[in-house]
């Protein structure tokens, strides 16, 4: 067996593991806004299912699983972790075709020195999965889109890569591979708003790139394809918005975090923050402070479902100042990653360059038709907010590039083999221990009390549909999702100790204007050793307390 088919093996094994044991782990609150939107279409309520904020691709493949298996209350979650795994599988398939064909082109561009694929073709190997595991395994049982984002890019960057390599015959390549190239930039868009920019950046580039060697057929019909497979959606969004829009999350994103808006409210309250960047609802009463929520027939929480239709106040006002502290702030991230887990990359691939610092910073320049979408899409980030889990695919595309760039001479070959042995060595001691013990062990967190609040208030009468309440944050009652009902009012869990100590009159009020939304009974999760009031009902196993509203 190859040392490629070993590295895939174990990295498959890696993702195994994330999805297996992670599997009961609650979803997130951003993953419950998703299985939201895939139940949404899995009962063709097209009306609900059109979505500012959430791009439609994943929620599409989780209904898809749910059509297929119909998975119970116990199994929903763990559906969405095996998609997760699925789609882990299609990322690697995606980072090794780009791993060689940035090998192929790095052979290709020449100047009579090998570079690092042709100098160390082992370790090569062993750099590029040891990347995708650091990378990705972590995100496996994230139930979000960026895994799919990130096998998205893979599939582009290897493509633009093959396109930009003549055939045998010294013929260009056909216009079938460049529709191909624009139906990948198309589903990009689908799995995550910003892959829109990345598409419109690389068909730029791509456009550039034949105009001046004279041959504009293949990008044209690259930009055809994409047009004619976004326009639909974007025309649909922007009808839904009233506006033209194709895709509202940037915009409210850059209200959130750059202008800091009044209604950002996980930075006014001075108890730690709240769980939205807005007001949810009206508030109905302020101490302890009881908001009503706005209700989606079959949403769990509608104001995370879509904060595009809630959120009507957060507009972005550029302001220097405002930018300024933010991109200093997105920047601590490249810092922590240079001087972190990255430095024993970064090490040895300085000394490297320093042996041809101009012919291979020449050979990395002519990379641009690649790199310059993926660096551009990162400065977006910068710009807004940035994580680790965003880079996935765009770090690894400008990581290859930049390390198949190195030039390597005859004379120094074994340095640069030793250089890079100790920079994968070390970058292995430094991650994989850590990683395999994510992967490989049981979670504290789990979901078993959501599913035992979720199947009692089931047996007491509480029917899919209904309205409840929630002590605690609305945001995160997976119980609610569970049972298929709908939070109308929710007192934070910022605040829950204010209701639990006040007098019973101000909880009885508090408990009126619950009842005044529409919801039939409050539920607290609990998260505390404080035994359910006399009025409450102890639900199974000590998961949580009812009481009936109406």
């Amino acid at each position: 067996m190859s040392l490629e088919r070993v590295c895939q093996t174990i990295v498959l094994v890696v993702g195994v593991g994330c999805a297996f044991f992670h599997r009961n782990v609650p979803v997130g609150v951003d993953g419950l806004a998703y299985m939201d939107v895939a139940r949404a279409y899995a009962r063709y309520d097209w009306h609900t299912t059109v979505n500012g904020y959430w791009s439609p691709l994943y929620a599409w493949l989780l209904a898809g699983g749910m059509a297929v298996f119909h998975p119970g209350i116990h199994n929903e979650f763990g559906l969405a972790r095996m998609l997760n795994f699925v789609v882990f599988a299609a990322a690697l398939y995606g980072f090794s075709r780009y791993w060689r064909a940035v090998s192929d082109w790095s052979r290709q561009a020449g100047e009579g020195e090998p570079a690092m694929p042709a100098a160390c073709p082992l370790l090569w190997t062993a750099l590029g999965y040891l990347l995708f595991v650091m990378d990705s395994s972590w995100i496996v049982d994230k139930v979000n889109p960026d895994m799919l984002v990130g096998a998205t890019v893979f599939a582009v960057a290897a493509l633009l890569l093959r396109l930009s390599i003549p055939l045998e015959n010294g013929q260009s390549h056909g216009i079938g591979g460049y529709a191909w190239l624009g139906m990948l930039l198309a589903v990009g868009y689908y799995a995550k708003t910003i892959l829109l920019y990345f598409g419109v950046f690389v068909l730029g580039a791509i456009v550039v790139h034949g105009f001046r060697k004279g041959k504009l057929r293949g990008p044209i019909a690259a930009v055809v394809v994409f047009v004619a497979l976004v326009a639909p959606f974007v025309a649909i969004l922007s009808r839904t918005a009233g506006h033209f829009t194709a895709g509202e999350s940037g915009r409210l994103n850059y209200a959130w975090f750059v202008d800091g808006a009044e209604t950002k409210t996980w930075m006014v309250d001075s108890q730690g923050g709240a769980p939205v960047p807005f007001y949810p609802g009206s508030v109905v009463m302020d101490s302890p402070r009881v908001f009503r929520l706005p209700s989606i027939p079959g949403v769990t929480y509608a104001p995370w479902y879509d904060a595009s239709r809630f959120d009507r106040r957060s507009h972005p006002i550029f302001e220097w100042r405002d930018q300024f502290r933010q991109i200093a702030i997105n920047l601590r991230y490249f810092r922590e990653q240079l001087l972190g887990e990255g430095a024993a990359l970064l090490v040895p691939w300085l000394i490297l360059l320093w042996y041809r610092p101009g012919a291979s910073m020449r050979r990395f320049a002519a990379t641009w038709f690649l790199t310059l979408p993926a660096a551009a899409v990162v400065a977006m980030y910068v710009l807004v907010h940035l994580a680790q889990r965003f880079m996935l695919g765009f770090s690894l595309v400008l990581c290859g590039a930049a390390w198949a760039s190195i030039i390597v001479p005859t004379g120094v070959r074994l340095v640069a083999q030793r250089a890079l042995l100790a920079g994968v060595l070390v970058s292995a001691a430094y991650a994989l221990p850590g990683l395999l013990h994510y992967a490989l062990s049981r979670p504290m967190e789990s979901s078993r009390r959501d599913i035992v609040i979720a199947e009692a208030v089931s047996g007491y009468g509480v029917a899919p549909g209904d309205r409840v309440a929630s002590i605690g944050d609305g945001q995160m009652a997976y119980w609610a999702h569970l049972a298929k009902v709908s939070v109308a009012a929710e007192i934070w869990s910022i605040d829950s100790d204010k209701f639990w100590s006040a007098l019973p009159e101000v909880q009885q009020a508090a408990l009126r204007s619950m009842a005044d939304s529409g919801a039939r009974v409050a539920i607290w999760r609990r998260d505390r050793d404080l035994p359910c009031p006399a009025e409450w009902r102890a639900l199974p196993e000590s998961s949580g307390c009812m009481i009936w509203l109406r």
